[in-house]
């Protein structure tokens, strides 16, 4: 049996406060990393990283606003100092708003392009400021199967997503001389506070129309079920792990078959 192993590794999870993040979080440490939990959600980052502590590894808390670079460069600073080093970063922190186009407001959209794409960009630059002297580490973005089904309401979110899998791909190509990998996942329908924030955008608080909706998303799923969060936890450990050292600048869709 495979068994995938981090003990005394080092990996910064953003967005880890709750959702995807915190699940991802709590999978690093399961496999023995020590984990820097940065969100600008600050209460919720503390309480994963007491979790994680529970758990016998080394936590720290990081309170991070994804738009500013300046924070990332802290962040990383702080992780080394604290954690002893850096071996993986997860640029998990985004956020999600779906309805048409004319119904945006440009600080919505720029708000969206700001966490979603730029966050992102920023948390890959300050990694590899790290990284590339090293010639060693491994990079995980999360993009989102949005990015590929481009579903009407999801222009601006699937725009930013498919930036990111643009990033991933080319960043993994540049740094891959440093023997670093830059992978990106692409979760599919996952209930998570995002998807609970838009279904009662659509539904309200009606938790019966609310499970109708959702089940219209999951009724596309060839596997006939959602995603849950380990799923999205348990590929972005095995793209940190010497199991994929020779997988990078790849995007992969975790979503029951909904994309092709």
């Amino acid at each position: 049996m495979i068994e995938i192993k981090m003990i005394d590794k080092v990996v910064i999870v953003t967005g880890a406060a709750s959702g995807l993040g915190k699940a991802i979080a709590l999978r690093f440490a399961e496999a023995g990393a020590d984990v820097a939990v940065a969100d600008i959600n600050i209460e919720n980052a503390l309480k994963t990283a007491e979790e994680i502590k529970s758990m016998g590894r080394k936590a720290m808390a990081f309170k991070i606003d994804t738009r500013d670079s300046e924070s990332f460069d802290r962040l990383i600073n702080a992780t080394t100092e604290n954690l002893g080093g850096l071996d993986f970063m997860v640029n998990c922190a985004g956020i999600g708003i779906m309805k048409p186009i004319l119904e945006f407001s440009s600080k919505e959209i720029d708000l969206l392009i700001d966490i979603d794409l730029k966050g992102t960009i920023y948390g890959c630059k300050a990694a590899l400021a790290y990284m590339i002297p090293k010639k060693s580490g491994r990079i995980v973005n999360l993009s989102s199967i949005a990015a590929k089904m481009a579903t009407p309401g999801s222009s601006i979110y699937a725009a930013a997503k498919a930036g990111v899998m643009a990033l991933t791909a080319a960043l993994g190509r540049e740094v891959a001389e440093s023997d670093i990998n830059i992978n990106a996942i692409c979760p599919g329908i996952v209930r998570t506070d995002m998807w609970e924030k838009q279904l009662i955008a659509m539904a309200g608080e009606n938790e019966e129309e609310k499970a109708k909706i959702f089940e219209s998303f999951t009724s596309m799923i060839p596997l006939k079920r959602p995603q849950e969060p380990n799923d999205i936890a348990n590929m972005a450990l095995f793209l940190c792990s010497d199991l994929a050292k020779n997988i990078t600048a790849q995007s992969f869709a975790v979503d029951g078959g909904a994309t092709v």
